[in-house]
């Protein structure tokens, strides 16, 4: 059987640069690939990988585009919270739990981070 080890979430946008700079500067991740004519950047933060892809009709789920587990959800918060990004559902511990934060970045999407905390 064949072995799942990574999921890319692709993230649909009118203009790359400010997602793309957004997701650099405040989340901390680094740009493995910047196709600028294809209209594509690819970004990692350790294990986890974002794809950024311009479209003139970009797609925004309602809710989160993507939930990425963490270690010290605190400090990736701390983090967000001194860099400016736009926190729209503040850290919450849940009775499931998990302790998460989700932040709207650039272009609209939302995207979920957290951590699984003692019951």
């Amino acid at each position: 059987m064949s072995e799942f080890t990574a999921i890319r979430p692709n993230l649909e946008v009118r203009a790359l640069g400010p997602t793309v700079e957004h997701l650099r500067h405040v989340m901390g991740f680094e740009v493995d690939v910047h196709e600028e004519e294809m209209g594509l950047v690819l970004l990692h933060r350790n294990a986890v990988g974002l794809a950024v892809v311009r479209t003139p009709s970009p797609a925004v789920n309602e809710t989160t585009a993507c939930y990425v587990s963490v270690t010290d959800v605190d400090a990736l918060h701390a983090r967000c919270a001194s860099k400016g990004a736009r926190i729209v559902s503040p850290l919450t511990d849940h009775p499931w739990g998990l302790r998460d934060f989700v932040v709207e970045i650039p272009g609209g999407h939302k995207l979920a981070f957290g951590q699984r905390i003692p019951s």
